[in-house]
């Protein structure tokens, strides 16, 4: 039994929640017989299960794998309650902040191999920012975060706006006195722009949740306390008015050993014995995988090529093949028409098409359409002969330029002699 899931971060045992409630369920059950593999693999959904062949993705699929007995109602009720509640916070906490979202990539990057970390950890920023849009908490986003203050809407144009003398005055009394946070500077911050509302939304979630623990509540609570990020309100949070949450987090970290050296889980060189978790190095990525994700990741951005939500009823093996190999299929045959293309240009096989050695510019004449534009050309002299006999200089038409001319000439029968 192989539990595929993403690297570890923060010393956890991973940096996605319901991966480490699956390492959480299994350390849990004391079973021996399964090892732990970092990936960075997410088509198929992680955390991802392989047991005799099956492959089970997704924690609650997992549990219904490894059947174990929970009420139903229930199960879902705290399923349904931490996947709302507890993810909108995992994603203003790790992802939405700029200054936290720092953090997050340079733990990314230690999981990630090099092409990964331009492709995951952007896709799921663009993912929680979109889940937490609507809570209007854009202030702390990397694309306000720099912003000046005058820019904000209306309703709140007197925030942060100070006359000019005031800011004189400030900057004078600066070069005397130390500088000290104020109230109102503090608030003047982005980050704290919506303080109130995300410790708002930290306690709906929080209250309910010290009756209803299990191991799913566990992955996201651990990921809430154990970064440390420049932006800590989240465990701050749980530290001061939730002790028990925390002493839950602690005590279920420690009775699991589920502490993790990230340097040493991600190093080829390292021995079995030195985790407790039975983890197992991590695949390199060879060029066909790097290919493959690249084009897979470039191909969700095409119009045409996007995923639909469509359902549709197909054989599951075949729709698995498809959606895994496609891109890199479609990849490999550009690729080798390019270069079929490139080199039959090279060698002569093909070439590109050329026109006559010689070209002469210049208006057409009669004579130049053979013997019907020497016949025209003719009768056209015709003409001109016989309607203005007089001229001495007459044209041969619009489209021939040529000159005819009557010459006089005296010829000497003596000297010809």
């Amino acid at each position: 039994m192989e539990l595929y899931i993403l690297g570890p971060a923060f010393s956890l045992p991973s940096i996605d929640a319901e991966c480490i409630a699956a390492v959480a369920l299994l350390q849990l059950l004391d079973r021996k017989d399964w090892s732990l593999v970092p990936t960075h693999d997410d088509r198929g959904g992680l955390p991802l299960l392989v047991d005799q062949g099956q492959r089970i993705s997704g924690y609650k699929n997992i549990l219904r794998h490894l059947e174990i007995e929970l009420h139903v109602g229930n199960a879902i009720a705290i399923s349904s309650f931490l996947e709302r509640g507890a993810q909108t916070l995992l994603d203003i906490s790790l992802y939405v902040s700029f200054e936290s979202y720092s953090t997050t990539r340079s733990a990314f990057t230690q999981i990630l191999p090099w092409h990964t970390n331009y492709l995951l950890p952007p896709r799921r920023r663009a993912a929680a920012r979109a889940r937490t849009d609507h809570l209007g908490i854009s202030s702390i986003d990397v694309d306000n975060v720099h912003e000046d203050l005058s820019g904000r809407p209306s309703g709140m144009d007197g925030v942060g706006k100070e006359q000019a003398f005031e800011v004189e005055a400030q900057k004078r009394a600066s070069l005397l006195l130390p500088r000290k946070d104020t109230l109102r500077s503090l608030l003047q911050k982005p980050e704290h722009s919506a303080v109130f509302k995300l410790h708002a939304l930290a306690d709906n979630f929080f209250g309910p949740l010290q009756d209803m623990l299990d191991c799913l509540a566990f992955g996201y609570l651990s990921l809430m306390l154990y970064p440390k990020l420049p932006q800590d309100w989240l465990a701050s949070t749980m530290r001061r008015k939730y002790a028990k949450l925390v002493a839950y987090v602690e005590r279920m970290n420690d009775k699991l050993v589920l502490r993790t050296d990230v340097k040493a889980v991600m190093s080829s060189a390292r021995s079995d014995s030195e985790s407790i978790l039975p983890w197992k190095s991590p695949a390199s990525s060879s060029f066909f995988d790097v290919a493959n994700s690249t084009a897979r990741e470039l191909f969700t951005h095409i119009p045409l090529l996007k995923p639909t939500t469509s359902i549709i009823t197909t054989n599951a093996d075949t729709m698995r093949f498809w959606q895994h190999q496609l891109p890199a299929i479609l990849t490999l045959t550009v690729l080798s028409l390019g270069l079929g293309i490139t080199a039959a240009f090279r060698t002569g096989t093909l070439t590109w098409p050329k026109g006559e050695a010689l070209h002469v510019f210049g208006r057409k004449r009669f004579s130049d359409y053979g013997h019907l534009g020497a016949a025209l050309a003719g009768m056209s002299v015709l003409s001109q002969q016989t309607t203005s006999p007089g001229e001495p200089y007459m044209n041969q038409g619009d489209s021939d330029k040529a000159v005819l001319a009557d010459v006089e000439v005296e010829v000497n029968v003596s000297d010809t002699r």
